[in-house]
């Protein structure tokens, strides 16, 4: 790969594990991150541009990107409101899509969340299925949608309902068989993992919408 990798949510739970594969996969590819603000913790190679994601377009690099990721992710409670949910879980990635193709990226690959049906009645459910239906009509020649069900590992956050729900996850998990594997909790290095090595298959992947949910979402 001879262009750059882009990343939004870098400094997020999954985004800074990616950014971990990312490197390890990629050691001379460029790798910019687009933060909110600068972060002392992500590695040294990451290229850091601080963004205003309402204003991103004015952002422009002096580099082409040939796949971009997007993790930005919140929930309604850590995001004040549900409209202030949905600009970041759903106005944020279509921005970021947007940018990625002015900087030449045919290969886009976003979190999502299992379930996600722009039909939905549940709100969440909602959002998601809307950010991916809007992704979808972007017109990438690749396009992935990561699905996961609950997120699995240490968190700097600590989120009381997360906490239970991944005890009462480990429980069931050996239960969830068949069609519902891919609501099994699963640990973010393994999606992180998973995503990063998306970009080693762009040029042998069946172009078009690639849905990842469960055991999709296991990179072995």
């Amino acid at each position: 790969m001879n262009k750059g990798i882009a990343i939004a949510g870098a400094t997020g739970e999954v985004g800074k594990r990616l950014v971990e594969k990312l490197i390890a996969h990629n050691a001379n590819t460029p790798i910019f991150a687009l933060v909110r603000k600068i972060s002392s913790e992500l590695p040294a190679q990451v290229i850091q541009h601080e963004v205003d994601f309402n204003n991103l377009s004015k952002l422009k690099l002096d580099h082409q990107i040939d796949m971009a990721f997007c993790c930005l992710g919140s929930t309604i409670k850590k995001a004040g409101s549900k409209q202030a949910f949905q600009k970041v879980d759903h106005h944020y990635p279509l921005l970021f899509a947007d940018w990625a193709k002015q900087h030449g990226s045919e290969s886009f690959a976003c979190i999502t969340a299992v379930g996600a049906n722009h039909l939905s009645k549940n709100f969440y459910l909602k959002v998601k299925g809307d950010a991916e239906h809007d992704l979808i009509q972007k017109g990438f020649r690749h396009l992935w949608l990561i699905r996961p069900s609950l997120l699995l590992g240490p968190r700097d956050e600590f989120r009381l309902g997360e906490y239970i729900g991944a005890i009462a996850g480990r429980l069931i998990s050996p239960f969830l068989i068949g069609p519902l594997i891919k609501y099994k909790p699963i640990q973010m290095m393994e999606i992180a993992n998973t995503m990063a090595k998306l970009v080693e298959h762009t040029e042998d992947s069946k172009e078009g919408c690639h849905v990842l949910q469960g055991k999709s979402l296991y990179s072995d």
